[in-house]
């Protein structure tokens, strides 16, 4: 996707980052909204982007609640139809996307979106590549945590996906996932990657230092 295009697409509003271009992510859909909204889109061309709801959307949850600028197209990949009507999908990220104008505000959303090119998909990235899953193994042999990268340590996919892979992934913030989500660039959103890996790797080292004990007790975000 190298050219801006418009879209026209539902989307399915979340608390949290959690779909990226180049991954997969599975949903469990139960309000009858999001019902509807899923037999639509699977009755259509299967397309359904992903938003993050902004601080305080409790107040309107089942409203139209404020969602942040940009967020990830989706293609439904697969689907099952439980005996109660509800849905688990498996979602198969695309590319980012910019909202803009609401074309249907009940009882879902439709936007209209643009499309968000990333302006470096066609670099190797070899070096960034052996830095990521250097500075990730390391990070999964000391953590305290049991954080589990295999399948990102085995994946022998695109740089996009790998970064995308991990960037989702990392027990961040989720304004951090956002920010990371939102950059134009593969190569940018990859050295922030590392810099939230390195930034992990160093708490855990200063911990241990100054008191081993704590160490099992660290969580990291």
């Amino acid at each position: 996707m190298n050219k801006k295009t418009s879209i026209f697409a539902p989307i399915f509003p979340l608390p949290t980052v959690n779909l990226f271009p180049e991954t997969t992510a599975s949903y469990h859909i139960f309000e009858p909204r999001y019902v509807e909204m899923i037999e639509s889109v699977l009755a259509g061309d299967g397309l359904l982007a992903m938003a993050t709801l902004k601080p305080g959307y409790e107040d309107n949850y089942y409203g139209s609640p404020d969602v942040y600028p940009v967020g990830c197209l989706g293609r439904i990949k697969s689907f099952e139809k439980l005996e109660n009507g509800k849905y688990n999908i498996v979602l198969e990220g695309l590319y980012r996307v910019g909202f803009g104008r609401v074309i249907k505000d009940n009882p879902y959303r439709v936007l209209e979106m643009e499309s968000l090119p990333e302006v470096d998909l066609q670099n190797d990235f070899v070096e960034e590549r052996e830095d990521l899953l250097l500075r990730l193994n390391y990070l999964v042999e000391h953590s305290p945590e049991d954080l589990d990268f295999s399948p990102i340590l085995q994946n022998d996919d695109s740089f996009v996906s790998l970064v995308n892979l991990i960037a989702r992934t990392l027990p961040l913030k989720n304004v951090e996932h956002y920010k990371l989500l939102s950059l134009d660039s593969i190569r940018d959103r990859a050295n922030q990657t590392l810099w939230h890996i390195d930034d992990q790797i160093e708490t855990i080292e200063l911990l241990k230092k100054v008191d081993p004990k704590t160490s099992d007790e660290i969580i990291l975000n």
